[in-house]
């Protein structure tokens, strides 16, 4: 199907107001700031071809949630991937569809409902719709607009369709995880932040999305506060016991780790989306054999390099980091900083 006739779709709740090829080399993101930060894609210059689709979803008469979907032209990899947002949303987060077009996924992203800076939420007063926009509708519209003009491009869904973000978009993964289970076969939920919303929180009830065969993979920097989810981890253990929690879900505290990233230690896991990533190295790689081949997550190589989220510098130290409670040991056969020389619990 031509790029351009997806706009003739009818989709409930949600209206397409564009689609249209982008050129390879050819893409600029509107009203965005080239931030230095190499753990910031920017690289858009150097994107494949796609179909851009711009959409609006108004499933109240207070809503307006803006959605974009990229659809690679040529050398999609069979794959659905969402991104999430930080702190309240407000904009479209080009930077993750960059990442993720470039790795071969058909990507989404949606304003969560609003526009505005990500520290704002003057919006959300006296606007309750606009609230649970924000909450979870947002996201989830998002996902059945992106599978709807993936079935109509491609003429076939996903194989299997993948969430990934940090902060609130952890949060949103996991409110994804608990509301709509069938929205996503695989989660990456990084620092996610269980109580950051307005009228809805997690409350770890994943037994639906347990049911029919979903993973989720948690990650929580040492130096971020990572208490609640601590806690919250031991409560669906508790809840669900152990057995069918190591069934679906890992939990990885990196230590010395920073909100998301950064840290004097090895904090590279595989929280960006990079082309050729393997499980040892990259946790999102680990998350995907999980659910194609299940193949359970056992461990995994964190990095640490001279500039952080920068695989193209020096590497510093690598450690090697095991699903929580379990602590790597050393085996005293080479260099401390070496991940090499470190096993986890069997």
């Amino acid at each position: 199907m031509p790029c351009r006739s997806l706009t003739e779709l009818r989709l409930e709740q949600t209206t397409l107001l564009s689609a249209e090829v982008v050129d390879s080399g050819k893409y600029v993101p509107p009203a965005m700031m080239r931030r230095a930060s190499a753990e910031f894609f920017t690289a858009f210059n150097t994107l494949p071809a796609f179909c851009r689709v711009r959409a609006v979803a108004r499933p109240s008469s207070d809503s307006e949630i803006n959605i974009e979907v990229w659809l690679p032209v040529a050398g999609w990899n069979g794959r659905y991937l969402g991104v999430g947002n930080g702190s309240y949303g407000g904009s479209i987060n080009f930077y993750r569809l960059g990442e993720s077009l470039r790795g071969g996924y058909a990507t989404s992203s949606t304003d969560t409902g609003h526009r505005g800076a990500a520290s704002e939420s003057a919006w959300a007063t006296n606007h309750p719709e606009k609230q649970t926009d924000f909450d979870y509708r947002a996201v989830h519209l998002t996902a059945e607009t992106a599978k709807s003009l993936i079935q109509n491009f491609y003429n076939s869904a996903p194989t299997r369709s993948y969430f990934s973000s940090c902060s609130n978009g952890g949060r949103q993964g996991l409110m994804e995880a608990e509301r709509y289970p069938a929205d996503y076969d695989g989660i990456m939920a990084g620092a996610p932040a269980t109580h950051f919303g307005f009228k809805t929180f997690i409350t770890g009830d994943f037994a639906a999305f347990e049911k029919r065969g979903g993973k989720i993979i948690i990650y929580h920097g040492g130096n971020d506060r990572p208490e609640a989810n601590l806690e919250m981890f031991a409560s669906v253990r508790k809840r669900m016991g152990d057995a069918t929690v190591r069934n679906f879900l890992r939990l990885y505290l990196v230590p010395g780790m920073g909100h998301c990233g950064s840290g004097d230690e090895p904090n590279d896991i595989g929280q960006w989306i990079r082309p050729g990533d393997k499980p040892q190295h990259s946790l999102f790689s680990a998350l995907e054999q999980w659910v194609e081949n299940g193949v359970t997550p056992d461990g995994v190589i964190a990095t640490k390099f001279v500039v952080d989220g920068d695989p193209g510098s020096p590497v510093v130290k690598t450690s090697r980091l095991c699903p929580y409670p379990q602590v790597a040991t050393r085996n005293h056969l080479g260099n401390v900083r070496d991940a090499a020389n470190y096993e986890c619990p069997e």
